[in-house]
């Protein structure tokens, strides 16, 4: 009997161990496992009415979740602005660099030195969502990937995302990276409200690069009728997060999930919030959208002759001129050249954190290029301009006489040099306003913060219409044309937004 129950055991072990193998069988057929940070990530859901504005759910929608991959959102709303002030466009050419060739999956794949068209890279986002290609346009855009984040997250305030801030362009993991599902569903509405055009790529269903089909990461443009957008996202931290625009028998949904265990569950209480917003939305469109302004498409300028100026400062600029690369991480960007271009009302005037130290290598030009940069690097509107343009002379002054690092010496030197009161033809605009006395309280801190520079010069609040509405350019009047693009450079890089106009 003894060897008998010894000779058991095995029996039982095996026996127990196929149990085991069995179960853990079951469970791999059943589906794939949520990763173990993905089970205990913060859920947050919002969903509004976009024809009246009305919140329709809301669970968590003010509190600050990670965005992931929903940040490509906003990379795409500063790309799409910079199409429409005429500073890219869907034909310009974005180089990768080594540190966006080295960035984390998902990415396309493409080697340091290689060049996608911005159209082409836009796609990609929207599809694949890939992150070397967003860090490389980050780069193109604000000279490295740190300054990006700055840029976006000023932008975020500007339009209304006070509680998001963006420190990469991607959505890769980054525990100061934060935002929360109403602020995604401001951005979401922005995006469909400005670029109408634009928008229409988060439809993309499928693209196809280099001879590969990239599927679009959003399965509900093919499942969930009426759907036409607009982005996913994931990373362990965040869980899988999802923005979504429906439009069916006149009514129209924007909604987001945040923090889903599964694509599979994410997509299911996407569908599920969908269902009983629509049920409860409204066909009346009674919401208005965001007030913005934007210029017509910039043009070139004739300046008057410049007074005794230095043969130096006049000379032509060859199209092919190289402008040395940037060679710090902390630099804003290099917009040496205020161009006339469109504007949103109301920019913000008000300081940010000092750049990170971050080191960069083969760091592009930014998009703000100067007018004597690689022709790769313009604006197409600005290839090809004659030497009389108020472009080729500042860019001749900038070749010519090195900018100094505080203003406030020059502007000294200039008040004390011009005992005249200005009565130049040229104007710097700083922003566009719904009041004049908002127009005037921001020409007085941009006065305040220009260190001297503005002091000579007249502050006018210049009314105009748009549609049915009264609004104000806010304007420094006075300039000759190299003395105008000259203070718009430096005031650039006070973090004051402006752009050069011809006065009548």
């Amino acid at each position: 009997m003894q060897g008998k129950r010894e000779g058991s055991r095995p029996l039982r072990r095996i026996a127990t161990l196929v149990a085991g193998l069995g179960s853990l069988v079951a469970v791999l057929a059943s589906g794939p496992l949520a990763p173990a940070e993905a089970r205990s990530v913060p859920y947050a859901a919002m969903a509004i009415d976009a024809n009246t504005g009305a919140v329709l759910h809301n669970r968590a929608g003010h509190a600050e979740r990670y965005p992931a991959s929903l940040t490509k959102m906003m990379t795409l709303y500063m790309t799409f602005e910079l199409i429409e002030l005429g500073r890219l466009d869907y034909a310009t050419k974005i180089k990768m660099t080594e540190e966006a060739a080295g960035a984390s999956p998902s990415k396309l794949g493409l080697k340091a030195g290689e060049e996608i068209r911005v159209i082409d890279a836009i796609k990609v986002l929207v599809t694949k969502s890939a992150n070397d290609v967003a860090i490389a346009l980050a780069q193109h855009i604000g000279g490295t990937e740190g300054n990006f984040g700055r840029l976006m997250t000023r932008k975020a305030r500007h339009i209304g995302m006070k509680d998001t801030t963006f420190k990469n362009a991607s959505g890769l993991p980054n525990d100061q990276q934060v935002t929360t599902a109403r602020d995604m569903l401001t951005l979401a509405l922005r995006l469909q409200d400005e670029f109408p055009d634009h928008y229409k790529l988060f439809a993309t269903r499928s693209f196809t690069y280099a001879g590969k089909t990239y599927r679009n990461h959003n399965a509900l443009l093919t499942r969930y009728r009426g759907t036409d957008g607009i982005k996913t996202g994931y990373t362990r931290a965040s869980g899988f997060n999802l923005v979504s625009s429906v439009r069916r028998d006149g009514k129209h949904v924007v909604a987001v999930v945040i923090g889903g265990k599964t694509a599979k569950v994410r997509n299911a209480r996407m569908r599920a919030l969908l269902d009983r917003a629509l049920a409860k939305a409204s066909t009346k469109v009674t919401r208005k959208p965001a007030v913005f302004v934007r210029a017509p498409r910039p043009v070139a300028v004739k300046a008057p002759p410049p007074r005794a100026t230095p043969p130096a400062q006049t000379a032509a600029v060859p199209s092919q001129a190289k402008q040395p690369p940037a060679t710090s991480a902390d630099a804003a960007p290099s917009i040496a050249l205020a161009k006339v271009r469109r504007i949103l009302i109301g920019p913000d005037l008000s300081r940010t954190s000092a750049p990170d130290a971050a080191k960069t290598r083969e760091a592009p030009k930014p998009a703000f290029a100067t007018a004597g940069a690689a022709p790769q690097s313009l604006p197409q509107f600005a290839q090809g301009l004659p030497p009389s343009t108020l472009q080729a002379q500042a860019a001749a002054l900038e070749r010519s006489t090195p900018a100094p690092t505080d203003p406030a010496p020059q502007a000294r030197a200039s008040q004390r040099e011009a005992a005249r009161t200005p009565t130049g033809p040229f104007a710097i605009q700083i922003g566009a306003y719904n009041d004049s006395a908002d127009a005037e309280q921001h020409m007085h801190a941009a006065r305040r913060r220009a260190n001297g520079l503005l002091d000579p010069y007249h502050a006018v609040a210049v009314p105009f219409r748009k549609g049915s509405s009264q609004l104000y350019r806010a304007r420094f009047r006075g300039f000759d044309a190299a003395e105008a693009a000259s203070t718009c450079k430096q005031l650039r890089r006070l973090e004051i937004d402006c752009f050069v106009v011809a006065t009548p």
